[in-house]
């Protein structure tokens, strides 16, 4: 596409009513996920020593110096110090089932060792039994305690020397280390808690509905704030729409340019593979997988991705089939041009509009593809801030109560109607799209 022909585009494009509407939608999604942490600003839990050592941090004097050591000294305490404390002995116990698993000691030897764990409750006591079924299972959650009591006993010990080296600083100096430690400290706290802003904070114990109000706009749903889910949810929806659709477009892009180029054995092949994943019905086999996998955003999306791509790879073949016998793509192999040369320079910028079209427009399908395994139980985790998951809590509610029908509205309006105008924004660009590059309206 040339200069001319990008303009003359572009000036379709932003002539359309439709694609306008659809770059509105879109343009306040995309707002609205940038500002999600100011507009719904997560509970982030706080250390109470980590709070307080900011604020004598924030309105530093001299008389403020031994407290924040303190504080800090309470934090390392308090958050590394068993880890410290009982690392010798986890190390102790995995080396010994290590020379159990070499079989230099035997059963009883191991389970003597495993037990002083099991005493002091750092894992469970159900191991003691295991070791004996299965071993290698039991080596291996011994190992993992280990690597994360490593980690914690030389992060304590980096910790121990930083506060070391802080007591000996004084005035601007001290301040600027005190800072320094505090968002370290700060980050670690974070990290060693698995905190997470997406999963919606629960405000309620209470798990019937309760009406929209000046401190939760959309109400709650499960004890939920259905606002702080609606807006988080946003960034849930992009995250599903971009990451499936960009693996499935190039997966597609990869499989079925090759199959058209080359042909022969090789389309032979790799069409039939198509086939057999386009004859296993895409919901159920989406479902069967997140079911072996488990439930999780992640797991959602390798399952959509596996599923996906073999519309991508038959459109591209078709698309290539016709282009790879003109006399552009002709001489490029006169002149000895590389195969991969020709397909990605030559071939795919001139086939690629209809897969770019498609994968607008696919983007939405996969949103309500994956709120609607969160709406069955199998997407995203209860709590998840995903708009299927929210919907999922009304599903109990969605006709209301008593002899007032609907009267728990509120919990399928507001996570439905972001569903729908995210989907129908990207339609509409994709329309746009599509009437825009159809070869009947370009003559």
């Amino acid at each position: 596409m040339n200069k001319e022909e990008l303009k003359r585009t572009l000036k379709k494009l932003f002539g359309n009513t439709g694609a306008i509407i659809g770059f509105v939608l879109l343009g306040f999604f995309i707002v609205i996920a940038i500002i999600a942490p100011y507009i719904a600003p997560p509970d982030i839990p706080q250390d109470m020593d980590l709070e307080r050592a900011n604020e004598l941090i924030e309105n530093y004097e001299p008389s403020n110096r031994e407290e924040i050591l303190a504080r800090f000294d309470s934090f390392q305490e308090f958050n590394l110090g068993f880890y410290m404390q009982d690392y010798p002995l986890v190390k102790d116990v995995y080396e010994s089932l290590q020379e159990y698993d070499k079989g230099n000691i035997s059963l009883e030897e191991a389970k003597s060792s495993l037990q002083r764990l099991t005493d002091a409750y750092i894992v469970d006591i159900s191991l003691l039994t295991q070791i004996e079924e299965d071993p290698g299972a039991v080596l291996k959650n011994i190992k993992n305690v280990y690597e994360k009591y490593k980690e914690y006993y030389e992060r304590g010990i980096e910790v121990r020397n930083e506060l070391d080296e802080l007591s000996s600083l004084e005035g601007n100096n001290f301040l600027r280390k005190a800072k320094s430690m505090y968002n370290d400290f700060h980050d670690f706290y974070i990290e060693s808690i698995d905190y997470n802003p997406y999963v919606m904070p629960k405000e309620s114990l209470q798990n019937a509905p309760q009406p929209p109000s000046k401190e939760y706009p959309f109400g709650l749903s499960n004890g939920r704030d259905i606002y702080y889910g609606v807006v988080w949810g946003t960034r849930t929806a992009f995250q599903i729409g971009f990451s499936v659709v960009a693996f499935a477009t190039f997966v597609g892009l990869l499989v079925g340019s090759i199959a058209a180029y080359f042909g022969g054995w090789v389309d032979e092949i790799l069409m039939r593979i198509t086939d057999i994943f386009l004859s296993i019905p895409f919901i159920l086999s989406a479902m069967v997988l997140t079911t072996v996998l488990g439930t999780g955003i992640d797991k959602v999306m390798i399952a959509m991705m596996t599923f996906t791509w073999m519309s991508t790879a038959r459109l591209i073949r078709g698309n290539i089939l016709q282009a790879k016998n003109e006399q552009y793509v002709l001489a490029a192999r006169a002149l000895g041009v590389p195969d991969w040369k020709i397909i990605i320079v030559h071939i795919l910028p001139n086939t690629i509009f209809p897969v770019i079209i498609q994968a607008t427009m696919r983007i939405g399908t996969m949103v309500i593809t994956a709120s609607g395994l969160s709406f069955l139980g199998l997407g995203a985790p209860q709590g998840y801030a995903d708009w299927g998951s929210i919907l999922s809590f009304a599903r109990n509610w969605m006709l209301g109560g008593g002899d007032t029908a609907f009267q728990y509205w509120y919990t399928i309006v507001f996570p439905g109607t972001a569903m729908v105008l995210f989907v129908l924004g990207w339609n509409l660009v994709g329309d746009a799209l599509r009437d825009i590059f159809d070869p009947k309206n370009r003559m």
